[in-house]
């Protein structure tokens, strides 16, 4: 009951947490225009990703939504996780342009949570979705081509 119930939120927790700290404690914007280049490719991935997918369909939770439908087409040609990709694209270059331990600590944490977060959403997935085997088969978990 516990796992179920509220482990997702801990775990949206551990994310929104790196996050919020990733993005406060130093400027959000690199300093270089290839880190900004970057950061806006993360966000464009982001939006497109969240647009295909449809805000109706979208959880920040890792839980898909009861009557959702598996969507196959944009970025999720490619990976099943582009949202969660777009997320570490847009702060790696914050990361590195303003670099303290802590900050690489809070990046590793947060790579650690979405990577939890996958295997937790895709069990979920494979459940609800009768097709998503033939899905994972056919795609790959974060970085085309790779992984």
């Amino acid at each position: 009951m516990f796992y179920e119930k509220i482990y997702p939120y801990i775990l949206v927790f551990f994310q929104l947490t790196s996050l919020v700290y990733l993005l406060s404690s130093a400027p959000y914007i690199a300093f270089d225009y290839s880190g900004i280049l970057i950061e806006v490719a993360g966000v464009f991935l982001g939006l497109i990703s969240i647009f295909v997918m449809g805000v109706g369909n979208a959880n920040v939770a890792p839980i898909p939504k009861k009557n959702g439908e598996l969507i196959t087409s944009g970025p999720y040609r490619v990976i099943r996780h582009p949202m969660y990709l777009a997320q570490l694209i847009a702060v790696l270059p914050l990361v590195i342009d303003y670099f303290t331990w802590l900050r690489l600590v809070v990046f590793v944490l947060l790579i650690i949570t979405l990577l939890v977060k996958m295997v937790f959403e895709e069990k979920h997935l494979k459940q609800q979705f009768p097709d998503y085997a033939e899905y994972v088969a056919k795609t790959k978990k974060i970085i085309p081509f790779i992984y």
